[in-house]
């Protein structure tokens, strides 16, 4: 992988995003195991949020690369430990097990990787459209205009 420093940029910083939404959240994990109508919808929440963090970062990453990657799925796997670590670990007035939400996450996670993956795709190929078009303007640009530190008086 050429983009090894942006690797480990978006590692860790989907690490921490990860880490510090379950943390701040995790006092409704009780709620979202309970079975009421709003456990469900937070169900849901944590579920979208969850997708779109893998989904976001994804994109982002993939947009300066060529070609297909195995980065979101990397992504997806990092962002998913956390909060899967976490829910087996927080015993907090659960009333249920935390297999559910862990198979929750798992499915958010894998989801968010798959359609990253596809707009990240479509990303690149529109970053690559505006960079030849930026390039291509500069290429008919004057001479003068290109270089003016040429033309300066060597003193």
């Amino acid at each position: 992988m050429d983009n090894i420093p942006r690797f480990l940029f978006y590692t860790s910083s989907v690490i921490l995003a990860s880490s510090a939404f379950i943390l701040l959240s995790s006092e409704l994990l009780s709620v979202v195991n309970d079975g009421s109508t709003t456990g469900t919808i937070l169900f849901f929440i944590y579920g979208l949020v969850y997708m779109n963090m893998v989904m976001i970062t994804s994109r982002r990453f993939m947009r300066r690369l060529n070609g297909p990657s195995i980065a979101p799925y990397i992504f997806g796997a990092l962002i998913y430990i956390p909060p899967a670590g976490w829910s087996f670990v927080y015993t907090g007035e659960m009333g249920t097990s935390p297999v559910i939400f862990s198979i929750m996450l798992l499915i958010a996670c894998g989801t968010g990787a798959f359609f990253g993956h596809r707009i990240g795709l479509k990303a690149q190929v529109k970053f690559q459209e505006q960079l030849r078009k930026y390039l291509e303007q500069d290429e008919r640009l004057p001479d003068e205009l290109k270089r003016p530190h040429d033309t300066l008086n060597k003193n």
